[in-house]
């Protein structure tokens, strides 16, 4: 990254014979470069048997393992890039410019590609393969390769666009290189989260290297170009391979994408562009194995005042993109252009989830005078505090730029959306319970207090069943409940112990509700009708009057209170018990839509299902059987189907519907009531592994069994004691309870 107002020799380097391609066909461009060959305009370069009619201006330049292979000035390349490649930072865009290189496998038929969006055209041919960039004129380039006899490419608009397992460098998928591509792990989105001094350099280093600086420099996080169409250097490392290694070493990532920049005017159709600029990116992120809910940066360098309108417009289109597609967004940029511009506009556009503001201050921190302390204050920051500086660690030497994050894109946050328990966003917990037919809640009024209550929050005298509780993006703490006439009422409540009012939703429910805070800032709620079928109600703008019921499913074999989880693509699962005692799953793109597809996860359960998304965006789905074992349904990767259902215990004796937990380090903690009023819990060892630890809470537990995760990691459970009176049992992140308190 550059934070310079000065293009590096971009301009005025394209040669007249550029110039006359760029309006010919690739057939008229070959002949008008073998005319200037002749007039010592072109020279010829040979490589594996082509022969390839270059500018005579262009240096040709047969690598060697530290060259830098940088397409942002005019040069042809030849050979494998290296592994250690010295790449200076500070390099920024792409010009008319090639790499000529062995081919990784073997080709049965020669082929050529054009990915618009990147500025990139790729060719195979028996023993070779090409990357070329471009900047304003890609005629030059066709007309270069039609002098080696290489096909007319085919244009494409990126979305086709992949990374070679084998090479890293970006290929396209219209390519048929004979050697397979290798299987994409999936990278949790949290390996996007750190806090801590990380790094970015131009190429992405070698494992050796990174293996090197892991163990002897500061350094917890990478900064990697995944594409664009101003990325200037080559990325022989940066593999699907390469990120799940570094990934199992401990690295934490920070992906970034720099396309059209408006400091060199190239932004003219905001919207368009930056639509064209997220899909792409969305699509070079999957192919390296970094899924939904990762951030994907943007790096908009520096850019004069007059920019600031298409910059903002884009910016703010980018973002809007992303979350369309399920991915957070970040926005690299300038302290005095870019990120004061965001500042400036915070309620006006779509802002990024992360800002990284380049201050060149040398100092370790997230603090910049240019943004509000109340902006992105949770843990959504990073600042490249100093640049273009050389550092060796384990005798790697690297140039890079330097960077503090305190970025926590997925935090624990509130689980089980079905239980009566929440963690507000002041960082409080709030327990809500129905007695007598009214409503009552215990609260802390500041994080880590003691609980005041219980307060009663009603006299209507007429609830029933176990109430949901969410916060909304406003704020606001709403919580549904059924009545006693199977309707469903929502109450609102402005802050923990404050009044509520209350709102009739209507229905004729079977069960108590479940409720979700969607991605959107709205509330959704689900329901189990009297006749079996699932309804739901929903807002369609924040803090909304709500619509509905709606019935979302024909069959009418449904019972008890549903689970629900929206995942980190937007898609809300909702997980309901049959008649039959089996666990079903459906489906919806977003809340208040129609249900896309519906599956039958089997099993015999007695319960009710409750549902998390895990730390590694994976959902899992538990519910007691009616053998009284708890049993677990899981993804192995997001949006992958489900495994089960899987026996989690040995032992029976359990009721009720399970609290899941995710935990920090990635695992899942699920506790559950047993029929003597204790809790038991299981839990993993390792992410996505065998639930072999046993957890025993002791107690006499009635009912209402709810937990909650702080954002500390910290695991709260609450429960209606056989006393009749509330408790509470606290784990601080990993050291085990403190045993039941009277709240």
């Amino acid at each position: 990254m550059v934070q310079l107002s000065a293009r590096m020799a971009r301009w005025g380097l394209i040669a007249a014979a550029a110039v006359t391609a760029c309006a010919l066909s690739s057939s008229a461009a070959l002949a008008a470069a073998g005319g200037q060959a002749a007039a010592g305009a072109s020279k010829t370069v040979t490589y594996r048997g082509y022969r390839f009619t270059v500018p005579a201006s262009w240096p040709v330049v047969r690598l060697k393992p530290t060259t830098c292979v940088r397409f942002d000035r005019h040069a042809v390349y030849l050979g494998d890039p290296g592994r250690n490649q010295r790449c200076p930072t500070g390099l920024l865009g792409t010009t008319e410019a090639m790499l000529v290189q062995p081919a990784a496998g073997q080709v049965p038929a020669a082929s050529a590609a054009e990915d618009q969006i990147a500025h990139r055209i790729t060719a195979v041919s028996q023993g070779i393969e090409v990357t070329a960039t471009y900047d304003t004129d890609p005629g030059l380039i066709t007309g270069i390769l039609a002098s080696a006899a290489l096909p007319v490419p085919t244009a494409r608009t990126g979305t086709a666009g992949r990374v070679s397992a084998g090479r890293g460098i970006t290929t396209n998928a219209a390519l048929k290189l004979a050697e397979p591509a290798a299987a994409v792990a999936d990278v949790p989105a949290s390996a996007t989260s750190d806090t801590g001094e990380g790094f970015d350099a131009c190429a992405a280093p070698s494992a050796a290297f990174m293996t090197a600086w892991r163990s002897d420099s500061p350094y917890g996080a990478v900064g990697i170009y995944i594409g664009g169409s101003e990325r200037a250097c080559a990325q022989p490392n940066l593999t699907p391979a390469w990120v799940a290694q570094q990934a199992a070493a401990g690295w934490r990532f920070m992906p970034i994408y720099v396309g059209p920049q408006a400091e060199f005017g190239q932004i003219t159709s905001p919207a368009s562009q930056a639509v064209a600029a997220a899909e792409d990116a969305v699509t070079q992120a999957a192919a390296l194995g970094f899924g939904p809910g990762t951030p994907i940066y943007y790096d908009m360098e520096s850019y004069p005042a007059a920019e600031e309108n298409d910059a903002l417009a884009f910016m703010s289109a980018w973002t809007t993109q992303l979350h369309a597609e399920g991915y957070k967004s970040g926005i690299y940029s300038s302290s005095s252009s870019g990120v004061t511009d965001l500042v400036a506009n915070f309620t006006k556009y779509a802002m990024p989830d992360v800002i990284w503001d380049a201050l060149w201050n040398g100092e370790a921190n997230t603090t910049d005078p240019a943004i509000p302390a109340a902006d992105w204050a949770d843990s959504d920051r990073a600042h490249q505090f100093n640049g273009g500086t050389d550092e060796t660690y384990g005798g790697d030497t690297i140039d890079v730029d330097q960077d503090y994050l305190d970025v926590s894109l997925t935090p624990p946050g509130p689980v089980n959306p079905g239980q009566p328990a929440l963690v507000t966003s002041g960082g409080s917990a709030a327990d809500f319970v129905i007695r007598s037919g009214n409503l009552y809640t215990y609260y802390q009024t500041s994080p880590g207090g003691g609980f005041t209550g219980a307060k009663k929050l009603t006299s209507g005298r007429n609830l029933a069943g176990a109430p949901v509780a969410v916060e909304a993006a406003d704020g606001v703490i709403s919580v549904y409940a059924e009545t006693t006439k199977r309707t469903v009422m929502a109450f609102r409540e402005s802050a923990p112990g404050g009044a509520v009012t209350g709102t009739s939703l209507g229905g004729s429910v079977a069960a108590s509700p479940a409720a979700i805070a969607t991605q959107r800032g709205t509330v959704a709620v689900y329901a189990v009708g009297t006749n079996g079928a699932l309804y739901t109600y929903y807002q369609t703008g924040a803090g909304s009057a709500f619509k509905g019921p709606k019935r979302l499913t024909t069959a009418g074999n449904l019972a008890g209170t549903p689970g629900v989880v929206q995942a980190a693509n937007g898609i809300i699962s909702v997980y309901t018990r049959t008649s039959g005692g089996a666990v079903k799953a459906f489906w919806q793109n977003a809340a208040g839509g129609t249900v896309t597809k519906s599956r039958d996860l089997g099993g015999h359960v007695a319960g009710s299902p409750a549902a998390i998304v895990t730390a590694r965006d994976t959902i899992a789905v538990y519910a007691v059987g009616t053998n009284k074992q708890l049993y677990g349904y899981q993804q192995s990767k997001p949006g992958g189907a489900f495994t089960g259902p899987t026996k989690l215990t040995s032992n029976g004796g359990l009721t009720g519907t399970p609290v899941a937990a995710p935990n920090v380090n990635g695992t899942v903690s699920v506790y559950v009531l047993t029929t003597r009023g204790s809790i038991r819990g299981k839990a993993q060892s390792t992410a996505g592994g065998a639930f072999n630890r046993s957890l025993s809470l002791g107690g006499h537990i009635a009912n209402d069994l709810a937990g909650v995760v702080f954002s500390d990691g910290a695991t709260a459970l609450y429960a209606n004691g056989t006393s009749g009176r509330q408790y509470g049992d606290q784990d601080p992140a990993g050291a085990g309870f403190a045993g039941w308190k009277l709240l």
